[in-house]
């Protein structure tokens, strides 16, 4: 330790250090200044922050750190924020969970089922760090990710009323044999609305059972409703389930190893915390490089009240596993998802919004939505979201990421599998460019949605572009509106739709007026049912309002395009005041270098490339040293194309990537050894060339060989640093 690491500059009349904690071998007496005397709390190098000059830091070193903690009234600058970070590489863990173990557990031969008494109210539950999943029917589990799918729901028949559920046979809840009386019953029987209600009751070898409809009106078509039960001893049947008695305090477990948990070993963790950080009345507060599990952050501005958050920051911040419904205590409520909201009504009237920024993070494996935010000009970038939201049961709009506020910036971002029927809804004027989203609500846990999902009022002034959208039952991008729009007035203006690539989902729709859809790239039907990969509504279905009037409509590709359904049958045309350079074929993919393999650039001299303009997002082979490709960036290079394994003619001319983030420069190397190519060094035979983040993420191939497995690898070098890629392969 350095003797630097102990001193203090002093802005204000407040000196600034970097504090240490240190969970295993640190004290809270220690004046935390360097690892040997570093503080054993987070709390309480948070209050010694409290003390400090902006600038200041909490730098936590590895362990798990089970605390509950409010930042309240910390104000730090712009270009000084308070910072609590992870000490050098070290991975802390702020933890939701406490470790079971019970002096002994019961083993039932006959079920396989353990069962132990424990002290705490639990409402999820762990082992070696991954999630268990509650009893429940149909049977379903989240290590193989079968709970994002509706094959394992139950179905409604079309006679079920508000209160009262009939299951239409599929899953067979009469021949199921259990008794869901006092199971919870999850009901998507609102479209995109999710509820929770009691099984109030139900008798066992029928196919009905009652609720208390308590919620409303709501988007009623009992043909597409849906559910599941849970949080009852009487669905607990199949390894990687559990059931927790919070009357009796016992829990029930059915482990993978048939073998009950070791009592001295900590491996079994239950949740006990929502929000393990929460932050309010602060301003430029920063929170890096930790992994937050079973445990979340609920930063907020407090409306009326002087009590407002700017400047938020979360940055390199990993949340796994972050929000857990509470069905196993009773309760009906939605996850408690990552709430940064910088938006609040001020005193005396007007809206006062500060900044959040949300960059490099992942959230993977909530239960409900990942990120809720509010504020002016907020940052999404680089982040990931993944196996979220298998419920949809949300205390908000509902999306993936939601927002709520003006001038959001959402980019660089990987969306993969989430359940929610939508990914994204933003705010107003939002910025929502370069994301990959694939898989959204691939199970059809909701009706109704789209990847990118846009109400009215949030469609003026966005922009949408350079997105890849794929493998979705839902829509790719939506402009909505209501199924009447009261003449024209209750509809979206002014949103633009450009330069975006969507395959096998049902297609981009446009609704409302004044757009501009550009150079946009839909391809591949969902299902038959997809009438149009590119949908500008002409009339929407009965309303006798002209939508699209002034809508421009140019240099786009589709395999089918039109205005919508007519009510009486048929398709209207295309709807747009400039309809003009389109390119509309089923065969389109033809005009393609090779779209299957993520290759999306024209042909020379094809169909795409006649005109004045090239149609489609991209340019040509052989015309661009860059070629775009969405999604978060890794230290390291990723997504391939083409992709990895894929057979391409030995015509081949090039090969792209993903570049590293904040790369300088990328090393290529080439060859048709495995070994020889993960290990070539720039010395190596395989070692093609190197390109600058200036010269573009294009590698020319040389000349292929028919009939050839060649691998291949891309470096990427920042500040000095080598980020040896993967090697990926294909075949001539």
């Amino acid at each position: 330790v350095t003797t630097a690491a102990a001193t203090a500059t002093t802005i204000g009349n407040k000196p600034v250090y970097n504090y240490v904690v240190d969970p295993v071998n640190g004290d809270d007496t220690n004046i935390g200044r360097w690892a040997g005397v570093a503080f054993k709390t987070i709390q309480r190098c948070v209050d010694e922050l409290k003390l400090s000059g902006p600038g200041s830091e909490c730098h936590l070193r590895s362990g798990r750190y089970h605390e509950v903690i409010n930042i309240n009234g910390l104000k730090g600058s712009t270009d000084k924020p308070y910072t609590i970070k992870n000490w050098k590489k070290e991975v802390p863990i702020w933890d939701g969970t406490v470790a079971i173990q019970p002096s002994k557990w019961d083993h039932d031969n006959n079920t396989g089922i353990c069962s132990a008494t424990i002290t705490d109210d639990i409402f999820a539950l762990f082992l070696d760090d991954d999630l268990l999943t509650p009893a429940r029917w149909p049977d379903a589990l989240w290590s193989n990710k079968t709970i994002f799918s509706n094959e394992n729901w139950g179905h409604c028949d079309e006679t079920s009323e508000y209160g009262y559920i009939i299951d239409n046979g599929e899953a067979d809840l009469a021949a199921s044999g259990i008794n869901a009386t006092g199971a919870m019953a999850i009901l998507n029987i609102g479209s995109f609305n999710t509820y929770a209600r009691p099984v109030v009751y139900h008798e066992p070898n029928t196919n009905n059972f009652t609720y208390n409809h308590d919620m409303g009106s709501v988007h009623w078509k009992p043909n597409k409703n849906q559910y599941y039960l849970e949080a009852s001893l009487a669905l607990l049947n199949v390894p990687g389930e559990w059931y927790y008695d919070s009357d009796s305090k016992i829990l029930y477990l059915i482990p993978v190893s048939g073998v009950c948990p070791d009592p001295a070993s900590d491996t079994l963790r239950g949740r006990v915390i929502d929000y393990g950080l929460t932050i309010t009345n602060s301003k430029s507060v920063t929170i890096s490089g930790i992994t937050f599990f079973a445990a979340n952050i609920n930063a907020y501005s407090i409306d009326y009240a002087n009590s407002h958050i700017d400047e938020i920051k979360l940055d390199s911040v990993k949340f796994n596993f972050p929000s857990s419904s509470h069905r196993m205590l009773g309760s009906t409520l939605g996850p408690k998802q990552t709430n940064m909201i910088a938006k609040a009504k001020k005193i005396g009237g007007g809206i006062q919004k500060g900044k959040i920024s949300v960059v490099n993070s992942e959230f993977v494996g909530g239960e409900g939505v990942s990120l809720v935010h509010a504020g002016q000009d907020n940052l999404i970038d680089n982040n990931l979201f993944a196996y979220n939201d298998w419920s949809g049961i949300v205390s908000s709009g509902g999306g993936t990421v939601e927002g709520n506020g003006h001038g959001e910036n959402i980019t660089h971002n990987t969306f993969w599998y989430n359940g929610q029927s939508a990914g994204i809804r933003p705010g107003m004027t939002a910025t929502i460019k370069y994301n990959h989203i694939k898989g959204q609500c691939s199970g059809n846990l909701q009706n109704d949605g789209a990847a990118i999902q846009v109400q009215n009022a949030p469609q003026d002034g966005i922009t949408i572009s350079h997105n890849w959208i794929h493998d979705s039952p839902k829509m790719a991008i939506r402009f909505d509106t209501p199924a009447s729009t009261n003449g024209g007035t209750d509809v979206g203006f002014n949103g633009y739709q450009g330069f975006n690539v969507v395959w096998n989902t049902e297609g981009m729709m446009v609704k409302g007026d004044n757009h501009t859809v550009e150079n946009n790239l839909a391809l591949d039907r969902y299902s038959s049912n997809v009438k149009c990969t590119l949908c500008v509504i002409l009339r929407l279905r009965g309303d006798p309002w002209i939508e699209n009037n002034n809508t421009v409509v140019i240099n786009n590709v589709a395999t089918l395009a039109d205005g919508g359904a007519i009510p009486q049958g048929g398709r209207y045309i295309l709807a747009g005041g400039v309809i003009e350079n389109n390119y509309f074929d089923t065969n389109v993919k033809d005009e393609m270098v090779d779209p299957d393999n993520y290759d999306f650039r024209p042909v020379d001299g094809g169909a795409l490339t006649s005109g004045t303009e090239t149609k489609g997002p991209y340019q040509p082979e052989n015309q661009s040293t860059e070629y775009w490709i969405p999604g978060q960036k890794l230290d390291k290079t990723s997504t391939p194309v083409p992709v990895d394994g894929a057979t391409v003619p030995y015509s081949r001319d090039a090969v792209m990537f993903l570049q590293g983030r904040d790369a300088e420069k990328h090393n290529f190397y080439l060859g048709t050894k495995y070994w020889k190519t993960r290990n070539a060094k720039v010395s190596s035979p395989e070692f093609q060339e190197t390109k600058t983040i200036n010269e573009g993420n294009i590698f020319s191939l040389p000349s292929l060989l028919p009939n050839t497995v060649y691998y291949w690898r891309v470096d990427a070098a920042r500040n000095g640093v080598i980020y040896k890629g993967d090697v990926w392969s294909f075949t001539t």
